[in-house]
């Protein structure tokens, strides 16, 4: 799971009051699936009220909703144990680049092409934050990725196979962050095998064939 990438239609409403999750699987033609859930105290909903962020499910569904975006999901609920609201939201995309023409992304700035046997994504995400301010450590924004490979390089905080982490804090924000992966495709790699076999069918007969001769 990146622009005022999502998380900045709520960064911009106020910072250091809000936390966000994003995980998103990607396919090789561009196509995948996201899970977002974001959360505030509820003492903060009022003053949201008419703002950017929405925690109601009508107007979070209409957020996300645009041609080639299909909101399956949303959920909007009260935890009387931390006194937070929280925003489930479940959705399939048929383009990752085409996310923009979504309200909720349409500051989103992203590239997900070929190179050869690997797929580059960068996602820049601008400042959002206007401090630095260590008070704003408290309130993280994670994305994670389920890519359709593994991943050979990227600046992820964490990766393990064809899974990556990116984790900042709102003060990391303060200036411009970019998300960047190399990834192994893996159809490339099925033609290579395919092509190796081939060579290697080739060359045994025409072994055979000399032998035969002879």
């Amino acid at each position: 799971m990146f622009r005022r990438y999502v998380p900045l239609l709520l960064l911009l409403c106020l910072p250091g009051c809000i936390s966000y999750e994003q995980d998103t699987r990607l396919e090789e033609n561009g196509s995948g699936s996201m899970d977002i859930h974001y959360w505030i105290s509820e003492d903060m909903l009022t003053w949201f009220k008419g703002g950017n962020l929405s925690f109601n499910e009508d107007s979070v569904r209409t957020q996300y909703s645009a041609t080639g975006i299909d909101v399956e999901s949303v959920r909007s609920e009260a935890r009387e144990s931390d006194s937070t609201r929280h925003v489930y939201v479940t959705l399939s995309f048929d383009d990752i680049t085409a996310l923009p023409s979504a309200p909720g992304f349409r500051d989103l700035d992203i590239k997900w092409q070929r190179e050869g046997d690997t797929f580059r994504f960068v996602q820049v995400l601008p400042a959002a934050s206007s401090s630095g301010e260590e008070m704003l450590d408290d309130f993280t924004f994670t994305y994670r990725f389920d890519f359709p490979g593994d991943v050979r390089e990227s600046n992820a905080d964490s990766t393990d196979g064809s899974h990556a982490v990116w984790v900042f804090t709102l003060s990391d924000l303060a200036e411009a962050r970019t998300l960047e992966a190399v990834i192994v495709a893996g159809s490339g790699g099925n033609i290579w095998w395919v092509l190796g076999i081939m060579a290697l069918v080739i060359v045994v007969a025409f072994v055979l064939m000399r032998v035969r001769k002879k």
